[in-house]
Order: structure tokens, then sequence, then C-alpha cells
């Protein structure tokens, strides 16, 4: 199972196709849609999609992310919880990541190993976590 960092959800609706981060994150997304690959995003995810895409594309296109969200076939959404922030504090303490990507990495490694599907780079310096992108 992978773990989907917000971006995945965002890039291909704020970018166009034709950028290549929103495509190979589009072929992520459909990968995930069709049953190709196992994936779990945490409920943070929801807050950074409907925030973004309501400062990129209005209200009323963030609305509609946040529930296309909700509904996004084959995902797991999971519990941001004490065990979560827990490592996450850790997380910080050790690689100094910003709160948000510590708990994104929190989860990745309690939920999935640390196999995270994101385009930042950030994660990079977690040891345990293995970026896909």
């Amino acid at each position: 199972m992978y773990y989907f960092d917000a971006n995945i959800f965002i890039f291909p609706q704020i970018y166009d196709l034709s950028i290549e981060s929103a495509a190979k994150a589009k072929e992520y997304l459909t990968s995930l849609t069709e049953g190709e690959i196992k994936g779990c995003t945490s409920t943070l995810t929801w807050d950074e999609i409907v925030y973004i895409v309501r400062k990129v594309g209005g209200k009323r296109n963030s609305l509609k992310a946040g529930t296309k969200f909700l509904r996004f076939p084959n995902l797991k959404i999971v519990d941001v919880d004490l065990k979560i922030i827990s490592k996450a504090q850790k997380l910080v303490e050790t690689y100094s990541l910003k709160p948000r990507d510590a708990i994104h990495a929190a989860c990745a490694l309690i939920y999935c190993d640390g196999e995270i599907i994101t385009s930042d780079s950030d994660f990079d310096v977690v040891e345990e976590v293995k970026r896909k992108f």
C-alpha cells in the first residue's frame, strides 16, 4: 500500500495535464481508481485539497474537490490521531520537517511501511521513507 500525499490529488485539479507533474499524479490516481495499486491518505489531505483549490479556483471548485476526494474509489482515509502526531513530533525533531510533512510522513510510516507517492523532495531527508514519483 502507498501513502498518497496531498499534492497528488491537487496537481491534476490546478494544473493543465500537459505539465509533467500533473500528468504523473493523474496516472497514480488512475492506477488507484482501477485497483492496480492500493493507497491511503490522511484526513489532513482533505484540508490541503480544499484550501489550495479554493485559493486557486474559488469556493465552488473547492467544494467539488472536497466532495470528489471523500468519494475517491479504493482510497483509505486514515485519522490523524495521537499516535500519528507523536510520530510526527519525533520526525520534526529528527529531520526538521515542516509539521504537515511530518504528519504525512508519520502516516506513511505507520500505515504504508514508509512508501509514499509525492513529488515533494522534502521527504527525501527521512531515511525510513521511500518516495515514489
